[in-house]
């Protein structure tokens, strides 16, 4: 159900410190996984592993949320979603004051399995709350502003860290990060908010039913399964990108955190405009989305040491990206509206399963085959998943006819 103010304004419009602070922590917790790798030599050199080893840090963080969101999502179904995301932004803070002071790689691991599960709260329940504060026909539009927080964690937040990394050390630009998680929950904790968008669930199913309806929805399956492949063919991508770009031209951390917010500059452009994929239908953008994305990341591996073709290419992958998941996002809120916030529960559980399982592969290809291998594997899953989801069985469009 959409919420709106006694003026007719979409509670997005009415309350603008309560839509600022779900920006601010899918910004925060987000940055995480876009923030380690262009720091990535730098964790792996502080506590002497290589690089690829470092790299295990995005598998466990995926593992994590994979693990937690959906979790979270049907245990916490009564919990005003709210309170959910301040707690899981104070877990998220945390978890990296104390990084900062670990000197074992274990313990660092450890920790960052925490921040995963952190994050698998906050995501989830975000993504249910923008979908409480709006309908479905222009749920893009409202789900596009939260999701701008991605687009900031990358323009702004992860280049801030990346400088900050370069001059005083990996762990204080962490430490920063936490410092920037309070804050918003201090914002979310305050914030006036409609009681019709407090939260809860309306269906009062037990966990096991829940589950069992969310699993026997074929269109919601399907979306799950795209959303999984798409989410692991571009961390399989990311997660080397950042290190690759300083090996083949000699870069610090700081331009390449700058040349990654191309990424960014592209999300945000499309998130901001989310109106456009309501009217050009969610499912038909975001399975042109993923074709354009097969091309870019299989791509993208030979322009690396090309500056001039590589930040355009890093832009119009951020743009393609931005098209899939502000439209899956909305058409996953929309298939069992009653357990919306199990759905983007177990959206952001796929998301990061994706991640989990094409990491372990992706290190394989780049320790044997170089990173043009991974980039051909990611864009080949993204073909697969634009037919996936164009598949008439699928039924994913039924919802927009409704």
């Amino acid at each position: 159900m959409s919420v709106r103010s006694h003026r007719g304004q979409s509670a997005a419009d009415a309350f603008p410190l309560l839509v600022a602070g779900l920006v601010a922590a899918v910004a925060t917790v987000g940055a995480t996984i876009f923030a380690i790798s262009p720091l990535l030599p730098d964790i792996a050199a502080s506590f002497g592993v290589a690089p690829a080893q470092a790299g295990r840090l995005i598998g466990i963080y995926g593992l994590s949320m994979a693990i937690v969101a959906p979790t979270v999502g049907l245990l916490a179904r009564r919990l005003p979603r709210a309170r959910v995301i301040v707690g899981g932004l104070v877990l998220f803070a945390l978890v990296w004051l104390l990084a900062g002071a670990t000197r074992r790689f274990e313990t660092l691991l450890g920790l960052t399995l925490l921040a995963g599960a952190a994050t698998g709260a906050v995501i989830p329940a975000t993504y249910a709350y923008a979908g409480d504060l709006s309908s479905f026909a222009h749920r893009s539009q409202v789900m596009g502003r939260v999701v701008s927080g991605w687009s900031i964690a990358i323009v702004l937040v992860v280049p801030v860290m990346a400088i900050a990394s370069q001059a005083i050390g990996w762990q204080a630009a962490f430490a920063a990060l936490a410092v920037a998680a309070l804050l918003a929950a201090l914002a979310l904790g305050f914030a006036p908010r409609p009681p019709a968008a407090a939260g809860e669930e309306t269906t009062q199913l037990p966990v096991g039913p829940s589950l069992r309806r969310v699993l026997s929805h074929r269109a919601t399956l399907y979306l799950l399964a795209v959303n999984g492949i798409d989410m692991g063919a571009f961390y399989a991508v990311y997660a080397f990108l950042g290190n690759e770009i300083r090996r083949v031209n000699d870069w610090g951390a700081a331009p390449v955190g700058f040349a990654i917010a191309g990424y960014g500059a592209g999300l945000l452009a499309v998130t901001l405009n989310g109106r456009l994929i309501d009217r050009a239908g969610k499912a038909r953008s975001a399975i042109a989305a993923l074709a354009a994305l097969g091309l870019l990341l299989s791509g993208l591996p030979w322009l690396v040491g090309t500056s001039a073709l590589l930040v355009p290419a890093i832009v119009a992958w951020g743009c393609a990206q931005g098209v899939f998941f502000t439209a899956i996002t909305s058409l996953a809120t929309e298939q069992i509206p009653e357990l919306r916030g199990v759905v983007t529960a177990m959206l952001s559980g796929a998301t990061y399963l994706g991640v989990t399982l094409f990491s372990p592969l992706a290190v394989l290809l780049y320790e044997r085959a170089g990173f043009a291998a991974v980039g051909a594997l990611a864009g080949l899953a993204s073909i697969a998943a634009a037919a996936l989801l164009a598949w008439p069985g699928a039924q994913v469009a039924a919802v927009e006819r409704r």
